[in-house]
């Protein structure tokens, strides 16, 4: 499957998450997925339109698929794959951005320690 069929579907699968939807109506959205050793990760932020962010993960996980078999189409050979990426999409254009880290993957990582911090770096400049 193509690199850009895969984006489009990941973010298909995210607009119909029932649990992002569950989130109540929102304009933006904001993911990471962090691949990690031994395990790998969702979460994120939707951003309401007064601003608030809310804490989201898909109940879906059938996205991590779509996420490794991205990372695997973008792999370089002799290159390790990136490590994390950064999902955002405007709900009123569903426009969706990617980006990759392939060095620094804690940069988005979201703990608990970190959740108030991380709504800001991750939110969506308007």
């Amino acid at each position: 499957m193509e690199k850009d069929e895969l984006v489009h579907e990941i973010g298909g699968m995210l607009l119909k998450d029932e649990d992002i939807q569950a989130s109540g109506p929102w304009h933006h959205l904001a993911m990471v997925v962090q691949f990690m050793t031994g395990s790998t990760e969702i979460s994120g932020f939707v951003y309401r339109g007064d601003g608030e962010a809310v804490p989201a993960a898909p109940d879906n996980f059938d996205v991590l698929k779509k996420f490794r078999q991205l990372r695997e189409a973008m792999r370089e050979p002799g290159k390790e794959p990136w490590k994390a990426a950064l999902v955002r999409i405007d709900d009123a254009s569903r426009r969706i951005s990617i980006d990759f880290e392939y060095d620094h993957p804690e940069k988005w990582l979201i703990v608990p320690s970190t959740v108030k911090q991380m709504a800001e770096v991750l939110r969506p400049a308007e």
